[in-house]
């Protein structure tokens, strides 16, 4: 087979392929001869079918499988070759397929459109002025970690009348525009817990309730999602989207969450049998959990922030429009360019980001190597037995037991990706010193969600 690069832009370039019959006539034959053997018609025995029948059944379908193996094979190998960093897939251009005859085979020829990364400059230095964010782990935050504890191990009991907190049992009822009860509506028995309902009006209007009571509310504010709601009224998901009647919410049970007293008994039900031994080291302990638990969260968002600051300062070119014909033609649902056009800048910023990060890692030498997926397997392996409290297996079994989970394709992504963002994260700090800003607990949350 034959390739030929030609290149048509600055980051385009379409290859040239030309197969000859002495290409891929001897996998043809192959699996002539092998459909001859399994093949049974009437009239003549197991295997001895004539060839020339089956060429008529089955060969230009072998011809066009055999072609199209050969044409995959040797597209990736000439691109794993000549190192070219493609972006999606190579686009076949139709034209040069329709021109090829499939019923008198001899030469063929195809043309592959390719979209390629750019190069992207990327320096690293502790000039690019991001600083480490840290969580001001203060006292409010400690008490309310505590106040959490006390009610996780605590106790439900019954109560006379609703507060902030608690949680309440009823019946939600489907009411008409004037306030009766729809004759035939929903009703479906529901419990909601007052303190993540996100609508302070509809929350305060079940405060001060008791059993008996009825209060009524629009079932949207009381619910998380669409999801949730369906659950509480007992209807499918899609009948949600149509309900815009108001509901009425009879009480029938009010139950709270007992805390537990900060003593002994909780020091040894969080950290274990006299760990802790007093209040003050309790909360200091507690104050420790909190910072090794935002810890990897500053990792996160360190590493988030300064991929930002250096796509900022990077100027990163695409094929813009290779990659707009390469998502119209690959999308499992048809799109029209208009729907492309629209969503193509958030595709192409994300593409962008992504592209900067690969840079770093292929620069200093982060990706995850054999050794590290292997170690990675194993102790992936150990854990899930110690999880359960099984004796962890050594020796042979475990390396068997780890090769398998490297046979997950998915399975070894995701080991890949936690591999290369613990050594990312050790990179950036080593590398960058930054400077520590810590900042509450609600600028933190900000930060997740836009740093």
């Amino acid at each position: 087979m034959n390739i030929e690069r030609e290149e048509t832009g600055t980051l385009t370039a379409t290859l040239k392929l030309k197969l000859l019959p002495e290409d891929y006539a001897p996998g043809v034959e192959k699996a002539l001869k092998e459909q001859r053997k399994s093949a049974v018609l009437p009239g003549f025995r197991p295997g001895q079918v004539p060839m020339s029948i089956i060429k008529k059944k089955v060969g230009r379908a072998i011809l066009v499988n055999e072609v199209d193996r050969l044409i995959d094979a040797n597209l990736k190998d000439y691109i794993q070759t000549n190192a070219i960093k493609v972006l999606g897939q190579p686009l076949p251009k139709k034209e040069e397929i329709a021109a090829n005859n499939w019923d008198e085979p001899g030469e063929f020829t195809f043309a592959y459109e390719l979209g390629m990364a750019p190069a992207v400059e990327i320096e690293l230095n502790d000039k690019i002025g991001v600083a480490y964010p840290v969580v001001d782990v203060n006292d409010e935050l400690v008490q309310k970690e505590i106040d959490d504890m006390q009610r996780r191990f605590g106790s439900v009991e019954d109560a006379e009348v609703s507060e902030e907190n608690d949680l309440l049992l009823g019946d939600m009822i489907e009411l008409n525009a004037d306030g009766t009860i729809k004759e035939g509506g929903l009703m479906n028995s529901a419990t909601m817990s007052l303190e993540f309902i996100k609508d302070d009006t509809t929350r305060r209007s079940l405060v001060g309730k008791s059993k008996g009571n009825e209060v009524v509310l629009d079932p949207h504010k009381v619910s998380r999602d669409h999801e949730d709601l369906a659950r509480m009224l007992g209807v499918e998901h899609e009948q949600v989207h149509a309900i815009t009647s108001q509901f009425m919410f009879r009480i029938a049970e009010v139950k709270r969450m007992a805390r537990v007293p900060v003593d002994q008994a909780l020091f040894d039900r969080v950290y274990g049998k006299d760990a802790v031994t007093d209040e003050a080291s309790f909360r200091e302990k507690v104050r420790e959990g909190l910072g090794n638990m935002f810890k990897r969260d500053s990792d996160r968002i360190y590493q988030r922030m300064v991929m930002k600051k250096l796509y900022e300062k990077s100027q990163v070119d695409l094929p813009d429009s290779f990659l707009k014909r390469w998502i119209q033609e690959t999308s499992k649902e048809p799109l029209t360019l208009e729907k492309i056009e629209a969503d193509y800048g958030n595709y192409a910023d994300g593409l962008k980001r992504q592209l900067v990060q690969d840079t770093v890692i292929e620069k200093y030498g982060l990706e995850a190597k054999g050794e590290e997926m292997d170690a990675f397997a194993e102790r992936y392996v150990t854990d899930q037995f110690l999880q359960y409290g099984m004796p962890e297996p050594d020796g042979e079994q475990l390396q068997q037991m780890a090769a398998r989970v490297l046979g997950d394709r998915e399975q070894v992504m995701r080991m890949r990706n936690s591999i290369v963002e613990q050594k990312l994260n050790t990179h950036l700090k080593a590398l960058l010193s930054p400077k520590e800003n810590k900042v509450s607990f609600d600028a933190f949350v900000t930060l997740a969600k836009n740093g």
